[in-house]
C-alpha cells in the first residue's frame, strides 16, 4: 500500500513539473497598447498599432515611429487593409512577433469613420477576437486616429499604460467625459432603449491659445464648454479627452461638450463630482466657485398620452463653496439660498438646452427608454413602439434641487478694505 501511494505521489509530482506546451517568451510577442482606425487610401481602412519595443534607454525624440517614455521606446506600425483581421495578417509580415492585445488600452476611431457609419463594420471582427477585452476603452478622434496614437506619449515620468489609466480616472474627478468601453459602444448600437455614446479625443495643437490681444473683460464663459482639441492651452500633454460623441446606430450624428457631458452624467445618476464656476448672483462680473456632487439618484418618471411620451426629470445635487470673489457674506442661513437658487436656475437652463440638442438629433443618450419600457406589457409591444424614433417627440420637464453642505474653511467672507483715496 505504501509503495502504491509513493508511485501515485511520484506521478502527481511529474505532472506538476511539466511546462506549458504553448508557453511564449515575452520577447516573442508584441503587446499592442493602442489601436488607431482611419479611412485608408490604398485600402478601405488604415490601422495603426502602437507597442513597446523593450529596448533599453528609450529613444528621445527618435524617428521611425518611436517615442520616449519611462526607459521604454514605443514603436508604431500603420497598415492599409480591408479589415482588422487582414491588418493583423499583414502586420505579421513585418513584425517578427505575435501581436497580443491583452494589454490594449485604447481603440481610437477617427470621426471620419464614425460619421460614415463604418464603425459597426470595423468593430465586428474586433468583438469576436477573444484576445481583445470588452473593457478596452474606445475613443473617437477629432481628426486622425493615427496622429492621436502617434502623439499619445508618457507624461510626467509614467509609461503609456499608466498614462491611459490616469487619463480615464479624470472622468470621475471632473465629469467632463465618461469612462466608456468597447462594450458600451458596440452593444448599445442594437439597443431599443437608448442610443450609444463614446468619448471624444483629440490632439490639442494650441491653436485656440491666443498669445497677444485685448485682455479679458467681464464676459462669462461656462467652464468645460469645449470639445476635445479646442481647449485654449499651451504645452502639457499633446492629447486630451473632453466631451462625448453621439451615435444613431453606428453613425456619429453629433457631439456633446465637456459641460454637456456633466449634465448627462447627472441625469443618468453617474455624476461623481466636479467644480462649477457661476456668476455671483449679486455681483455678476465676479464668480462663485462650487464643488458639486450627486446627493442621490435622480428621479425619472415617464408616462404616455396616446403615443406621445412625457418625461419628468428631477436632479438632487449638493456641494461646497470653494470661493466667493466678491466677499459678500453668503454664509449666513438667510443668504445661502441665494446661491442655491442661482445654481439651480443655471443647471436647469443648461440641462434643458442639452436635452433639446439630443432631441434634435433624435438620440436618447439620457436612457429615458429604460424607464419608458416599464409602461409596456410585453417586449413585443415595446419593440413595435420603437422608442428611439419617438424620442424627438417627447415632452420633457426638468427640476433641480441643490443644497450647500459646507462653506469651506471660512466661517464668513469679508470684503477687501481700501484706503479712501484708492476706492
Amino acid at each position: 500500500m505504501k509503495r502504491i501511494f509513493s508511485m501515485v505521489l511520484l506521478f502527481v509530482m511529474l505532472f506538476m513539473l511539466t511546462g506549458c506546451y504553448d508557453a511564449r517568451d515575452v520577447n516573442d510577442a508584441a503587446y499592442i497598447l493602442l489601436i488607431g482606425i482611419d479611412r485608408g487610401i490604398s485600402d478601405k481602412f488604415r490601422v495603426t498599432f502602437k507597442f513597446p519595443a523593450f529596448e533599453a534607454g528609450g529613444a528621445q525624440g527618435g524617428s521611425g515611429g518611436e517615442s520616449p517614455g519611462g526607459g521604454l521606446s514605443y514603436k508604431t506600425l500603420t497598415i492599409d487593409a480591408p479589415s482588422f483581421n487582414a491588418a493583423l495578417e499583414l502586420a505579421n509580415t513585418s513584425i517578427p512577433r505575435a501581436l497580443n492585445f491583452m494589454h490594449a488600452q485604447f481603440i481610437v476611431i477617427s470621426e471620419d469613420i464614425a460619421k460614415a457609419g463604418l464603425v459597426g463594420e470595423f468593430l465586428a471582427p474586433i468583438v469576436r477576437n477573444s484576445s481583445i477585452r470588452y473593457s478596452t476603452r474606445l475613443l473617437i478622434a477629432k481628426e486622425s486616429a493615427a496622429e492621436f496614437v502617434e502623439l499619445l506619449e508618457p507624461f510626467g515620468g509614467s509609461d503609456i499604460t499608466r498614462m491611459c489609466e490616469n487619463l480615464i480616472k479624470q472622468a470621475e474627478e471632473t465629469g467632463l467625459f465618461a469612462d466608456l468601453t468597447l462594450y458600451d459602444l458596440h452593444d448599445c448600437m442594437t439597443s431599443p432603449y437608448h442610443q450609444p455614446i463614446a468619448v471624444l479625443a483629440a490632439v490639442n495643437k494650441g491653436e485656440n491659445f491666443i498669445e497677444k490681444g485685448p485682455k479679458w473683460d467681464t464676459k462669462y464663459n461656462i467652464p468645460g464648454d469645449y470639445y476635445a482639441g479646442d481647449v485654449p492651452r499651451k504645452k502639457g500633454s499633446k492629447v486630451e479627452l473632453l466631451g462625448l460623441a453621439v451615435f444613431n446606430g453606428d453613425r456619429m450624428v453629433g457631439k456633446l461638450t465637456g459641460h454637456e457631458s456633466r449634465l448627462l452624467a447627472m441625469a443618468k445618476g453617474v455624476f461623481e463630482k466636479g467644480t462649477y464656476t457661476i456668476p455671483d448672483p449679486k455681483c455678476p462680473e465676479l464668480n462663485v466657485d462650487l464643488e458639486v456632487r450627486e446627493a442621490r439618484r435622480p428621479d425619472v418618471k415617464v408616462w404616455f398620452e396616446g403615443e406621445k411620451p412625457f418625461v419628468k426629470l428631477k436632479l438632487y445635487l449638493e456641494g461646497d463653496i470653494h470661493s466667493i470673489q466678491s466677499g459678500i457674506y453668503y454664509e449666513t442661513p438667510e443668504m445661502l439660498p441665494v446661491i442655491e437658487r442661482a445654481f439651480e436656475r443655471f443647471i436647469k437652463r443648461e440641462l434643458d438646452k442639452a436635452i433639446e440638442k439630443t432631441q434634435r438629433l433624435n438620440c436618447d443618450v439620457f436612457c429615458f427608454g429604460h424607464i419608458a419600457v416599464k409602461k409596456f406589457a410585453t417586449i413585443q409591444e415595446w419593440e413595435a413602439y420603437d422608442w428611439n424614433s419617438h424620442y424627438k417627440d417627447a415632452e420633457i420637464y426638468t427640476e433641480v434641487d441643490f443644497k450647500i453642505r459646507r462653506t469651506g474653511t471660512m466661517i464668513y467672507s469679508s470684503k477687501i478694505k481700501y484706503s479712501e483715496e484708492d476706492k
